[in-house]
Formats: C-alpha cells, sequence, structure tokens
C-alpha cells in the first residue's frame, strides 16, 4: 500500500496532499484518470513483477487505494501458489 500510495501521491494531477485514504475514489476524486489508470498499470506490473490483464483493469480493481493494493497482493498470491 505504501508503494502505491506514493506512486499516487507523485504522478497525481490533483492536489492530495502527503496521505490518500484508503477508501477514497480514485477516480471521482481525479487522483486516476485514463492517462493514470495505463501508468500505475505499467508501474505495478514493473514494481511487483506481475501482469495485469485488460479486462483486469476497472473501478473493481481501482476504485480506491485499498482495492488496488489489494489487486496486487492477490495477483502477488497467485504467483507464490
Amino acid at each position: 500500500e505504501a508503494n502505491l500510495m506514493a506512486y499516487l501521491i507523485e504522478n497525481s494531477n490533483v492536489p492530495v496532499g502527503d496521505k490518500i485514504a484508503a477508501d477514497e475514489t480514485l477516480l471521482d476524486s481525479g487522483i486516476l484518470d485514463s492517462l493514470g489508470i495505463a501508468e500505475i498499470t505499467e508501474y505495478m506490473e514493473a514494481e511487483f513483477a506481475i501482469v495485469i490483464d485488460e479486462d483486469e483493469i476497472s473501478a473493481t480493481h481501482y476504485g480506491t487505494l485499498q482495492k488496488l493494493t489489494d489487486f496486487c497482493a492477490s495477483k502477488l498470491a497467485s504467483l507464490a501458489a
């Protein structure tokens, strides 16, 4: 979560301060837009050595910081299995 939060704070197009609440809606708040989604997808694939399919890129996984964190954790867990 800390890695994702730091990335979002550094790369957001809106002022977010130094913390993003785990349940803040990233899309509605403007923290993530279509370009931001593409960029954070590339970041997560590189940072965590995971592969994200196009059909996984949705508000279900990208809606909040907590959802992003859980999504990455599930991808990492599937790699370890």
